[in-house]
């Protein structure tokens, strides 16, 4: 019996194909070994985004990787020509440089070459064709599609001749690396080429290889594979016209099928072995080099200094940046500063990371420089006192006990990893810095890919299968909602499922294509951070770029996980909204006192501050402002910065262990003694009244009682976040060795082992939390000390946000602050604080005008800034440019109340407009004679004469609807203001709560009918949709036949009504379906069932567990804290023989949830 001859796919789709591949990397890995080849190649259309976690799950598999890419090709001279000529061919790498060629090629068709997909020409081809094997593709390769001349589009095929020409070309290019493609997939047009490419090999001598073009890994995945197509062109499944695959052989052939399909000519299978043969490419993966600092050199001159090596500036820079912080640390510790330092710097050149911190240097500098606000610190990096003195970091690692091991472990060699926080809306100028500074390409972002995930990929399939919305919609509703639930998971916890599947075909069907599709890659996307910086050769050396077709921005191709395999390092460079806030309240603070905040000089124990928080009034501050923050706040009562670093890390969402609030409150308070199980432990645990919160503690109390080294504590902390067993095990008695090396007793020093190990990996990162609790001290202190302007810039911060603006418009109006329409002649561009007939308040900015015109405002700013206030209405129309500050720019300014100032009526300015704008007109003539006149610029020549009528003023009604039209908010009143005393007794809930109720709950909504739109449905009944206006803003609810009646019977529209609705939730909005309109007087005794989730008690829920409870209980109980939300705080107590721990976690759930674990011990 004759041996099956060797095969190798080599060309073949993954799902980086992007909906035009379903081969999973890992399946198809294990699917290549099972069917006993030795290699395999992938060729995803036009990019290599899968290339390095191809190449690592063959090799797991003893696979050798054959790295390539489907190109799109044309002939034009320049690569970015935009006919639309566009050939298929594939290249494989043979070597190192051959992938950098490959890697080069996609780049530049990415960035370069792209209309309609990316494309490189043929010029640029045979310029880098270097290492590269290339093969003629499949029917739109170019030699092919000459060929087929069957296929009659009129596009300039020419038959054999032009093809054999093409075939020589590219022989030309590669010699003995090019291969023509046959491929036997039973479709016609491949079948009448067949032939022709045979004669044309004979006669060329370029050889042929037999190739399946593989999409898909099991010939039954066919259909799912056209669904997929669907979705990614929009099209409907039943669509006649829609691209169809007549054949379903697009899948993962086996040897014995190839050979079988080419019996005629075993040789095409042979080539393909020479083809693996050939390629032999080895990458170096992991281990990645640290970056070197591009100009060392060049600033250490420009300072007068003569380093040449990164090292040396960088401890240069470091001690002349201790100098300047030792300005405020007492004399007596300078020298264990200094000392500290010289340890850090030590470190860090003796990991060779030096460069890297002078690159985050250079650019946190650059950012300061220009104006551009930086955070204080965020991550491990806070716990370096050199990120410290290079002012990366703002605050004290020492002062907070912060460890530099947390940040860089000597003992095990990583990339250090600095996160930056920016002012949001400058952040790309940071990116912009750093790429003039490098180089165009060698800067770039970081793809990201959008996966089709459980409940995603129901509604996906059910759209473009023809499933009606409102059924795709419940259908994917019974998904349930857990992060990261697969659909084989929804269907073994909702019995639903089974149910519709049942009773659905149509819904069988989506489910079924669902399971499929799941988990596919679908769009590339950016990740929201990470940037990557090669100081010495453009990144597409070290992987391939791409742009994105969305924005522009150009990306890695490969995705995160893979960077520091292919030896680049990234930066994450965070956009944070409230250094801008920050920022804008102490520029406002220095306009109006004249006065410089240092918050490095400020008391962070400052008294008022945290009377501030203790009153749960932290709307607007940093971290904290929500609700669950406010209770915590309340109960807890900090008294120092300390206590809001662990309000931070204990109230953070997390694992079921996250945190310890109740016995920290106790503690804190003296309800419960703060008890340390060794003396030795007081001085690590006492910030936390005795818990243990922090990572840094964890390490902390390893080192101290275990007698470990810092760096061989922060292993055994990484151990116990990934809850690594082994790890964990074989430490265990080497901490209880060393504590009794050290006089500790080793029953306890084992129980206390076991603390660590039950709560540690929970415990939260103090250099992090320490950073983030300055942006929190510092919006306290702004909101205490300068609750006006500290307003002002939340306002601003916040000035796209319709719902935000009323809520902190609300809160300043109950802090006391007025908050008034804009000014021309006190307004600025943003929200301001000024005074208004002697009272400060805060102003809406010039720029919130709708219909004004950026010009407009831009003029009368720089007029006001350059000559003055103006004295009255006619020197403001002299001062004008009246083409730009048009008439439709004053009906704006008129309407919003900003030229209110000027002592006429807004119905006197708004009605006499044409005067307004006549008189603007005329000043500007007579400037104009004026300039060449004997008199000059004489006032009485060139003012504005003005006879204005004065007016009654237009009713309350009419103004506050100007200032919604030319605002988009109400700013000197509501028209329900009058009711708000009624909307107290209805149990109502406002237009920016219907967010937080529950679906299927029914709630009063009170306000005033702003619009009804009507319509007719298919089956003939009216319905429609009525808009409502309450106090926080507008709602719409869908209406039908009985409300619609209900509503065309009132007689008065004008007067406020309450409606009551079912809320529904479609898409993960909620909608709101009207069932009965009320009086508000039948309002106020109307029962609703008005919950946020579920009705229950919001009592604590108290659940006793043994300390060595399994973990698998730990984490059904989260799964189900999930399924089972609600208002109680979950709280754990944890039993030892000689104590008992009591955690609360981040979970509020339903009293139902006892009913799920009867088994277990509940106290209420």
């Amino acid at each position: 019996m004759s041996q099956t001859p060797k095969f190798t796919h080599l060309h073949l789709h993954t799902e980086y194909s992007l909906l035009d591949g379903l081969n999973k990397i890992k399946t198809l890995a294990k699917k290549i070994k099972e069917y006993g080849m030795e290699s395999v190649a992938i060729t995803d259309h036009g990019n290599m985004f899968g290339a390095i976690e191809f190449y690592k799950a063959m090799k797991a598999e003893g696979i050798k990787p054959i790295l390539g890419m489907e190109a799109y090709l044309h002939n034009a001279e320049n690569i970015s020509d935009k006919n639309n000529q566009r050939f298929h061919l594939c290249l494989y790498a043979k070597n190192l440089e051959g992938y950098k060629n490959l890697m080069y090629l996609s780049s530049q068709a990415c960035l370069y070459g792209f209309h309609m997909k990316p494309r490189i020409s043929k010029k640029m081809l045979a310029e880098h064709s270097a290492g590269l094997i290339c093969s003629s593709a499949c029917l739109n390769g170019e030699v092919q599609w000459h060929l087929n001349l069957k296929k009659d589009d009129n596009k300039g095929r020419k038959g054999y001749e032009r093809a054999k020409e093409v075939a020589l070309e590219y022989k030309e290019i590669f010699g003995e690396d090019f291969y023509l493609e046959l491929m036997r997939h039973g479709i016609q047009e491949q079948q009448l080429i067949d032939n022709q490419l045979l004669k044309l090999s004979q006669e060329t001598g370029i050889k042929i290889i037999a190739t399946n073009d593989t999409h898909y890994t099991y010939q039954s995945d066919s259909t799912a594979q056209e669904v997929a197509f669907c979705i990614g062109f929009g099209k409907d499944f039943n669509d006649p016209n829609r691209m169809h695959h007549t054949v379903q052989e697009f899948y993962i052939k086996t040897p014995a099928q190839m050979a079988e399909l080419y019996a005629d000519l075993p040789e095409a299978l042979e080539n393909t072995q020479e083809i693996a043969n050939k390629c032999d490419l080895k990458l170096h993966l992991g281990d990645p080099t640290p970056p070197s600092f591009k100009f060392t050199q060049e600033y250490a001159q420009a300072e007068g200094l003569d380093f040449t090596k990164d090292s040396e500036y960088f401890a240069y820079k470091c001690r002349q940046g201790l100098e300047k912080r030792l300005l405020n640390v007492e004399s007596s510790r300078h020298q264990e500063y200094r000392e500290r330092l010289e340890r850090e710097i030590e470190i860090i050149n003796k990991m060779k990371f030096p460069g890297y911190m002078l690159i985050v240097w250079d650019f946190v500098r650059a950012a300061k420089e220009r104006g551009i606000p930086v955070g204080p610190g965020r991550g491990s990096a806070a716990g370096s006192l050199v990120a410290f003195c290079l002012e990366i970091t703002n605050i004290d690692p020492m002062k907070y006990d912060l460890l530099f091991e947390r940040f860089l472990n000597p003992e095990r060699v990583s990339m250090p990893d600095i996160d930056m926080d920016f002012c949001q809306s400058r952040r790309e100028e940071i990116i912009n810095y750093v790429t003039e500074k490098y180089g165009q390409h060698n800067v770039a972002q970081v793809v990201t890919f959008g996966m089709m995930k459980a409940k995603a990929v129901i509604r996906d399939v059910a759209r473009v299968m023809g499933m009606p919305y409102g059924d795709a919609d419940t259908f994917a509703k019974l998904i349930p909602k857990e992060l990261e639930i697969t659909l084989e998971e929804a269907y073994n916890k909702e019995p639903k499922i089974a149910e519709l599947l049942a009773s659905s075909p149509l819904a069988k069907k989506v489910w079924d294509f669902a399971i499929i599709l799941e988990g596919t890659k679908r769009n590339p996307g950016t990740h929201a951070a990470a940037i990557v910086i090669d100081s010495e050769q453009e990144l597409w050396h070290k992987a391939p770029l791409y742009r994105s077709l969305r924005d522009g921005i150009v990306v890695t191709q490969y995705s995160m996980k893979f960077l520091e395999d292919v030896d680049l390092i990234k930066f994450d460079f965070l956009g944070l909204k409230t250094l801008t806030l920050i920022d804008n309240a102490l520029k406002l603070i220095k306009q109006r006192y004249n006065k410089d905040i240092d918050f490095l000089s400020v008391d962070v124990d400052d008294k008022k501050v945290y009377e501030t928080l203790q009153s749960g009034n932290t709307l607007g501050v940093f971290q904290i402002e929500s609700s669950m923050f406010q209770g915590i706040n309340k109960r807890m009562r900090p008294s120092t910065f300390e206590d809001i670093i662990a309000i931070i890390a204990l109230g953070r969402p997390g694992p079921l262990e996250s945190g310890m609030v109740s016995d920290f409150i106790d503690r804190k308070h003296g309800k419960a003694p703060i008890v340390y199980m060794f003396p030795e432990l007081e001085p690590i645990l006492r910030p936390t009244y005795g818990t243990i919160v922090y990572q840094e503690q964890v390490m902390q109390i390893v080192q101290k009682i275990g007698g470990f080294s810092l760096g061989e504590a922060d292993l055994i902390r990484r151990a116990m976040g990934k809850k690594d067993a082994k790890i964990m095990a074989d430490n265990k008695s080497k901490f209880s060795e060393g504590a009794v090396a050290q006089g500790f007793n080793r029953a306890k020093a084992e129980e206390l082992w076991e603390l660590i190990v039950k709560f540690a990996g929970y415990g939260f990162n103090k250099s992090h939390s320490a950073a983030y609790a300055m942006v929190t001290f510092e919006t306290a202190y702004l909101k205490t000390y300068y609750p006006k302007e500290f307003m002002a810039a939340l306002l601003t911060s916040e000035k796209n946000d319709t719902d935000k603006i009323v809520e902190y418009i609300e809160e300043a109006n109950q802090m006391g602050i007025k908050v008034l329409p804009p000014n021309i002649q006190k307004s600025e561009l943003e929200f301001s604080v000024a005074e208004v007939n002697g009272e400060s308040c805060i102003l809406f900015g010039l720029g919130a005008i709708k219909g004004a015109g950026e010009v407009a405002i831009n003029i009368i700013l720089d007029e006001r800034k350059n000559s003055g206030d103006f004295k009255d209405l006619e020197d403001f129309l002299g001062r004008i440019d009246p083409q730009k500050v048009n008439k439709k720019a004053l009906e704006s300014f008129i309407k919003s109340g900003a030229m209110d100032d000027f002592n006429y009526t807004r119905k006197s300015l708004l009605e006499q407009i044409e005067s307004l704008t006549e008189a603007a007109k005329a000043a500007q003539n007579a400037k104009k004679e004026a300039e060449n006149s004997l008199f000059g610029n004489d006032e009485e020549l060139v003012g504005v004469n003005l006879n204005l009528e004065h007016y009654e003023e237009f009713s309350q009604k009419e103004i506050l609807e100007f200032e919604k039209e030319s605002l988009g908010f109400y700013a000197s009143g509501h028209p329900l203001d009058s009711y708000k005393e009624i909307f107290k007794s209805i149990q109502c809930t406002s237009t920016n709560q219907i967010k937080d109720i529950a679906e299927n709950s029914r709630i009063l909504i009170a306000g005033k009918i702003e619009d009804i739109i009507k319509k007719i449905s298919k089956n003939g009944k009216p319905y429609g949709i009525l808009k409502l206006q309450d106090l926080y803003g507008s709602v719409e609810l869908t209406i039908f036949e009985q409300t619609l009646k209900q509503l065309d019977n009132i007689e008065d529209k004008e007067k406020p009504i309450a409606v009551k609705c079912l809320v529904q939730e479609q898409d993960e909005t909620k909608k709101l379906k009207a069932e009965k309109v009320l009086t508000l007087e039948d309002a106020k005794k109307e029962k609703v069932d008005f919950v946020i989730q579920k009705a229950d008690t919001s009592e604590p829920l108290m659940l006793v567990l043994d300390f060595h409870t399994d973990t698998d209980i730990l984490r059904l109980l989260k799964e189900a804290a999930l399924r089972h939300q609600g208002k109680r705080e979950l709280r754990i107590l944890f039993r030892t023989q000689t104590q008992e721990l009591e955690m609360i976690s981040a979970l509020c759930v339903h009293s139902e949830i006892k009913e799920e674990f009867k088994q277990l011990q509940w106290q209420n």
